[in-house]
């Protein structure tokens, strides 16, 4: 073997070692990449399912909607929700009202997420009637539910009912400047002011 054959031994040994290297690599930031993309999916997709389950009822299906719920929660989600509706009896007043709402979700996005972690915002519509009120109820609702994976299965830990003020906070941040390129959400309506007219010299 001559010399030169010799010195170009290690040399291509270190570039094989180093393509190796390389390909992993990619191969790595390309399966993390796609795994984020899948759990950005899956948890909107997740979330729009539970919302629903979550918030409609009637006097036949509101226990079995109040359980998948409370299997779907954990944390503080769940003990809120413990708290609110099952201690609460909700599903009594249900069914002693004739109580009956239906979910429509109008819009989700998730907001942001990790291969095991998602924030999504829920834009939802629920209406709702009752045994002795002939005319139907509707209320408009934006959420965003805090969710981690828990093996195959997403669970909420968090879920934050949003209004305008809220959303202002958000926005604005703790400082109370808007950030670049923020858009203001209207506010009501200012009546008009009226002037009083000049007071006339006293004759």
């Amino acid at each position: 073997m001559s010399r030169t054959q010799k010195w170009l031994l290690p040399l291509l040994a270190a570039i094989v070692v180093l393509v190796v290297a390389v390909t992993v690599f990619l191969g790595i930031v390309y399966a993390n990449a796609a795994a984020e993309e899948r759990a950005r999916d899956s948890s909107k997709e997740a979330a729009e399912q539970y919302v629903v389950e979550m918030f409609s009822w009637n006097p036949k299906d509101v226990d079995a909607h109040i359980n998948a719920t409370m299997g779907r929660l954990t944390g503080e989600a769940q003990k809120e929700y413990q708290k609110n509706i099952v201690s609460e009896k909700v599903a009594d007043g249900v069914k002693k009202q004739g109580v009956s709402t239906v979910v429509t979700v109008q819009g989700a996005g998730t907001m942001e997420n990790t291969r095991n972690t998602s924030k999504v915002m829920l834009f939802i519509n629920q209406s709702s009637t009752r045994n002795d009120v002939s005319e139907v109820q509707i209320d408009k609702s934006r959420l965003i539910f805090t969710m981690e994976k828990h093996g195959d299965m997403w669970k909420i830990n968090g879920i934050d009912i949003l209004d305008d003020q809220s959303l202002r906070d958000r926005m604005t941040g703790v400082t109370g400047a808007p950030p670049p390129g923020a858009v203001p959400i209207p506010g009501a309506p200012q009546a008009p002011t009226t002037q009083a007219p000049p007071a006339t010299p006293a004759g």
